[in-house]
């Protein structure tokens, strides 16, 4: 295996075993494991080792490989989670793999591809104190590979691996066929930014619940958390939280023409927290009401981010299967200049959006300037210019300005970067869950609006560019699920891009769930079609409301295009 990788001509490779801080794992002692054939996968080979990302400074990141024995000739690179630092989200040898790409667990070996994954260049989800060298200097190398380098690099040396492997393999000439990209949240930001830093990279990019806009995200993530407990009555309990969504259901569910506990398009709501929710007498707390200064939380929540002239910033949540997931711990000192911790990973409940929000604008874009506090940023206003007007987070352009300038190589959602990729014929598939309660799947919508009118509108932009959202599934499929959330996107893509069969469906299917996504064993208990934006699907009004074919994406039908008051305060696209 070391000969294969001194053998590469794109960069300097070293197998061996992850650092044993490098949770969690894989950890192959010498950096090199085989796994024997059972009844349900093939035998596969998976190798990990470091790659040098920056020849000037000779900067590396990790990276995980894995062979299948049944190779397909093709080549697949996985996307992370968050800022990364682990392989948790993207070995495919493991459950939550499902996470980022989707399909059930192994699928990427049982289909016969080849896959690359790396760590982006740290170790470690802790949300930005990886990229601070000795007291307080921020190390630019490791924030370049979180923004773009790390896969730019690895697209190449993984595919120039993948050949050498399989020709020593073999005994003879291999040769990828199609490449392909495919991840989720902060994998589908790696794949947007893919598509625009190094479009000729893929065949086909797959990208799930982008966080396409980590500047804009961060103003949300801290922002919110921020209005959470900027007075002492201002948190929303998980308690109260849970009287939100029989509210909305009974104003919302048979919008889409069949009442089945799944919104087909939160956007067409007319719910607003400050007008539907129960209030409490005397403005005192209870359990089964709601005090103003909560009210307002829950404003700043589903409304959108907006500068100081009303221009949105960053699009509200959705209003379907609303969840607390804007809540930190309240800190122990709420006043405090910096109440935001530096480590833990939203995903899996170890702490709010706020961190990466505070280490994405503090660390990233300020360079750790000992003077810059995040939570001087914020304003809280009503009204004012635009059709935004509920109460909401406020930030200043120039701020915004500043942040998206220093981070622009790692913001995936740059409709004029984009030209490249289309001109090349390459294939982007989006996907977004609807009721996500991480990244708000307003970011994804409100992209794909702005591609369509960039590139000849959706009919045009269609050829290259599709988005299908997901109702009532939370952040990459995981969690909270009321509908179908798990799909083949890689199926899909691969008719798309070696076939020419675009998709203007895909059938998802939901399995009964678990603490940590699905029990994929057992048959799915409801199946749908998610339509090609701006269709929605429809109920055609017979037979099963569980089954697919009892539901149709009629031709022209551009039911996602709909917005009513909840999707315009969240500052949806019109």
């Amino acid at each position: 295996m070391s000969e294969l990788a001194d053998g590469l001509r794109s960069t300097i490779v070293q197998v061996a075993s992850l650092p044993s801080n490098h949770l969690p794992g894989p950890t192959l002692p010498t950096g090199v494991r085989f796994t024997a054939a059972n009844n349900t996968t093939p035998a596969y080979c998976q190798v990990t080792g470091t790659f040098v990302t920056n020849a000037d400074s000779g900067k590396t990141a990790h990276f995980l490989a894995t062979f299948p024995e049944n190779w397909n000739g093709k080549y697949m690179q996985v996307g992370c989670g968050g800022h990364c630092g682990t392989f948790a989200v993207s070995d495919p040898t493991t459950s939550p793999v499902t996470i980022t790409t989707q399909g059930k667990p192994k699928d990427i070996i049982t289909k016969g591809y080849a896959s690359f994954a790396t760590d982006e260049g740290h170790v470690g989800f802790a949300s930005g104190k990886w990229a601070i060298q000795g007291s307080d200097k921020v190390n630019q190398d490791a924030v370049d590979d979180l923004l773009y380098r790390s896969h730019k690099v690895l697209s190449k040396m993984g595919k120039e691996f993948t050949e050498h492997f399989y020709t020593a393999a073999t005994a003879s000439q291999a040769e990828i066929r199609y490449s392909y990209f495919s991840g989720c949240s902060g994998g589908g930001r790696d794949a947007l930014v893919a598509a625009l830093r190094f479009p000729d990279a893929f065949d086909g990019i797959i990208s799930g619940s982008p966080y396409s806009n980590m500047v804009a995200t961060a103003y949300q993530g801290t922002g919110l958390s921020l209005s959470s407990f900027l007075t002492p009555g201002a948190d929303v309990s998980p308690e109260l939280m849970a009287l939100i969504d029989p509210i909305v259901k009974a104003q919302c569910d048979d919008l889409d023409g069949v009442k089945d506990g799944v919104i087909q398009n939160p956007m067409v709501c007319d719910f607003r927290p400050e007008k539907h929710l129960p209030r409490c007498s005397d403005n005192k707390p209870g359990s089964d009401c709601f005090t103003n200064e909560q009210i307002n939380t829950l404003s700043t929540v589903l409304t959108a981010i907006t500068d100081e002239h009303g221009k949105v910033v960053q699009p509200g949540y959705s209003v379907s299967e609303l969840q607390a997931s804007f809540r930190d711990p309240k800190p122990a000192n709420p006043d405090a200049k910096d109440p935001w911790p530096d480590s833990g990973n939203p995903a899996t409940g170890g702490g709010g959006m706020s961190t990466l929000g505070n280490a994405t604008l503090k660390v990233f874009a300020h360079k750790n300037d000992p003077d810059f506090y995040t939570r001087d940023l914020f304003s809280f206003t009503d009204g004012g210019e635009g059709p935004v007007t509920g109460y909401r987070v406020t930030v200043p352009r120039s701020e915004v300005n500043h942040s998206e300038q220093q981070l622009t190589m790692g913001i995936g959602a740059q409709p004029e970067l984009m030209q490249k990729f289309i001109q090349l014929d390459r294939k982007l598939m989006i996907w977004s869950n609807l009721s996500d309660q991480l990244l708000t799947p307003y970011m994804a919508i409100n992209y794909y609006k702005d591609l369509a009118k960039m590139y000849g509108g959706y009919d045009k932009l269609q050829d290259n560019v599709r988005l299908f959202g997901m109702p009532g599934t939370a952040h990459c499929s995981g969690g909270l699920i009321v509908a179908p959330g798990s799909i083949d996107a890689t199926a899909a893509m691969e008719a798309w891009v070696e076939k020419g069969e675009a998709p203007n469906a895909l059938v998802a299917a939901q399995y009964p769930a678990t603490p940590f996504g699905a029990d994929f064993s057992k048959p799915a208990v409801r199946t749908m079609p998610l339509c090609k934006f701006p269709q929605m699907a429809r109920y055609d009004g017979k037979g099963d409301v569980n089954e697919a074919s009892s539901w149709s994406c009629p031709d022209g039908d551009t039911g996602m295009l709909e917005i009513g008051e909840s999707g315009r305060q969240a500052g949806v696209t019109e």
